[in-house]
């Protein structure tokens, strides 16, 4: 069919869209649609629409950390002292806390707690010494996020088995808790991954055995563990806040191998 199609030219068979920029760029609209050579858009309908749209906005990117964050978080975990947050216009927190006139809020951290959320006089008077201020700008503060994960300490580089603790094999006994894998024995709270969690938030995360895969199946998977994203902690001291949160196993067609479904029961 070479000789129909393939080539914008006479004699060829036309199905052809015309745009009114890159097809792929924000706002492109198609302006004609030609099929077998024949339009099938009416142009003034499309102007009135273009028209009537308006410019097209290039969408907001989402906002990078400000420059020195990452600094200002090394040195306040090597300089500990009392925090003062400045710029905080709403806060989801379960804190009892007033607005100022201003409709800004301030936040002082004193040993890891929230001593004041009000008015920055407020909160500026019955503050003693203060190591680090934090200003920022349409801030708001919620809760740290709790991630559920089947990597985050368990896996590395999921390319390098050396870095991994292992995939959960098939059990002869599912029923058997002694044939159960507990993630808080194989976990590590150390990685570039615990930084990445940290940058969105995360401050918590529980982590399950990894299961699945072309060399492991069964049905049951193994215990999930609650692990802390802080860095500064390890597994003997405070970086795990639950030993065992949820059994874990295989429902359906991926209990026999390739994974298709995973259901956990816990608290």
């Amino acid at each position: 069919m070479d000789h129909r199609i393939g080539l914008i030219k006479p004699g060829y068979d036309a199905d052809i869209v015309v745009w009114n920029s890159h097809p792929l760029s924000v706002g492109a609209t198609p302006l004609q649609v030609y099929i077998d050579g024949k339009a099938t858009l009416e142009p003034v309908k499309i102007e009135k629409q273009l028209a009537s749209d308006g410019p097209s906005k290039k969408p907001k990117m989402r906002p990078t950390p400000p420059e020195g964050a990452q600094e200002l978080c090394s040195k306040i975990q090597k300089e500990p002292g009392t925090i003062v947050i400045t710029g905080i216009n709403r806060s989801y927190l379960d804190h009892p806390s007033r607005t100022s006139s201003g409709g800004s809020l301030t936040m002082v951290i004193d040993a890891g707690k929230i001593t004041c959320l009000g008015s920055h006089e407020e909160c500026i008077s019955t503050t003693g010494h203060i190591a680090h201020i934090i200003g920022l700008q349409d801030g708001h503060v919620l809760p740290g996020l709790t991630s559920f994960s089947t990597s985050l300490g368990l896996i590395e580089i999921p390319s390098e088995p050396s870095t991994s603790d292992g995939v959960v094999s098939a059990n002869s006994n599912p029923l058997d808790p002694e044939n159960a894998v507990y993630a808080k024995y194989g976990v590590h709270l150390d990685g570039r991954a615990f930084e990445r969690a940290r940058i969105g938030g995360v401050t918590r995360a529980v982590t399950a055995p990894v299961m699945g895969g072309r060399t492991a199946n069964g049905f049951l998977g193994g215990v999930s563990v609650g692990i802390k994203t802080s860095g500064n902690r390890t597994i003997l001291d405070g970086g795990i806040f639950k030993d065992d949160v949820a059994l874990h196993f295989l429902v359906g067609q991926g209990a026999k191998g390739t994974l298709l479904a995973c259901y956990e029961f816990g608290a």
